[in-house]
């Protein structure tokens, strides 16, 4: 530092005119100062780099607390050396905390006996609560104080969805391929009237709707890091493992599953438990993928939980665990290469399954009451409110009087 200011005075003199009688001692001894500062400069970065300085100012940042204890016991130590055998208590315990914390924190590999508390973002997605019990103003599941309110992503999830109108023209095929299949043939013989189809179509609409925007709020490469890579490799040591005792390829799926023992999940004993536990998930899935109250209809719930147990996760399931799927998911994931650029414009966006919701049924229900016939009775005006009320849609009645 004494160098740089007595360098840059010397420059300033000479820019400012002051007269100066320079010898050639003085040019020697100003070009050894020069040559000098790259010198110290060095020294000052290896001196650092010794002494660690820049761990040991994170070290202070991240934990103060302790940092400021440890500077106070060890000027206690010094300040009061006589009393050196008392404070070897403390800096016994301060030991033993630091081996503990390094030979068991969350970083090691060593396992951890302690619970840690991890922090989740708040997404700023709105979620939603298909069986209508979260309150408006506080967000809290069956909140007492504030008055229910209507939340239309409740009874719409669609709204403000929108995709390709090529992707939901494919998706629109692959449902209409299931009512077909698994509706139609025997509803046909039962009626002509399409009032039932058309809810199941609002009720599919409702679930494909819920499934993208829950989908939205997936930490994907979690899933990826803490879940699948562990299954994965959990699966190739059993795999070696089973590789090992049996000599002949044809016997290595019956010694895998003999390997996993009582870890093999339930849905791998036979086709039938398999399709037992996909019934049992999809009733689990139900109160979060089905309108309110949808769950009161049990004819409904059995309906929709045999096409999606039977039609829809089991062949899923079935495409995905086989090899060639598997392998060509693998080449699309560690490929590199850019996609081919595209020869035909984007697809405008629609709104999500709006025509394949679209009700097919032209003729009146018997059973539905317009509103005029409810306004002229009062018996059915009455039912009509509480039932808003338990929605918390009341006021869609009352500006409808209104006008």
């Amino acid at each position: 530092m004494w160098v740089r200011h007595r360098a840059a005075g010397w420059g300033q003199g000479r820019s400012m005119g002051v007269s100066s009688t320079s010898t050639p001692a003085d040019g020697e001894d100003s070009a050894e100062r020069t040559e000098m500062v790259p010198w110290v400069r060095t020294m000052g970065e290896k001196l650092r780099q010794r002494l660690r300085l820049d761990v040991g100012r994170e070290i202070c940042r991240q934990y103060p607390l302790f940092c400021f204890l440890l500077l106070c016991l060890s000027a206690a130590s010094v300040l009061l050396n006589r009393y050196l055998h008392v404070l070897m208590i403390f800096w016994s315990f301060v030991a033993g905390v630091v081996t503990f914390y390094c030979s068991l924190g969350p970083d090691s590999l060593l396992p951890n006996i302690l619970f840690t508390i991890k922090y989740k973002p708040k997404l700023g997605l709105q979620e939603l609560f298909p069986q209508g019990h979260s309150c408006a103003v506080c967000g809290k599941v069956k909140c007492k104080r504030h008055r229910p309110s209507l939340l239309l992503e409740n009874y719409q999830p669609w709204l403000d969805l929108k995709i390709s109108s090529k992707v939901d023209a494919s998706l629109s095929e692959v449902l209409e391929l299931v009512l077909e299949n698994f509706v139609y043939p025997w509803y046909r013989d039962v009626t002509d009237d399409e009032s039932f189809v058309d809810e199941l179509r609002i009720t599919l609409r409702f679930f494909a709707s819920v499934l993208i925007r829950r989908i939205h709020k997936v930490d994907i490469p979690s899933i990826i890091t803490k879940k699948l890579l562990k299954a994965a490799m959990k699966h190739i040591e059993v795999i070696v493992k089973a590789r090992q005792k049996v000599k002949n390829t044809e016997f290595l799926q019956q010694a895998a599953l003999e390997e996993y023992g009582p870890e093999l999940h339930v849905a791998l004993r036979s086709r039938r438990d398999e399709l037992h536990y996909l019934r049992k998930l999809t009733e689990l899935l139900f109160p979060y993928i089905l309108p309110p109250k949808a769950t009161d209809c049990r004819s409904l719930t059995l309906l929709i939980r045999e096409i999606l147990s039977g039609s829809v996760f089991l062949p899923s399931l079935d495409f995905l665990a086989d090899p060639d799927t598997v392998n060509h998911l693998l080449i699309i994931f560690i490929d590199d290469s850019p996609p081919e650029k595209a020869t035909e414009p984007a697809s405008p966006l629609v709104p999500f399954l709006q025509k394949f919701a679209e009700p097919r049924n032209k003729k009146p229900s018997v059973l539905k009451l317009e509103l005029k016939q409810i306004r002229e009775q009062q018996d059915l005006l009455f039912r009509f409110m509480n039932f808003l009320k338990q929605e918390g849609a009341v006021h869609v009645l009352q500006f409808c009087l209104t006008v």
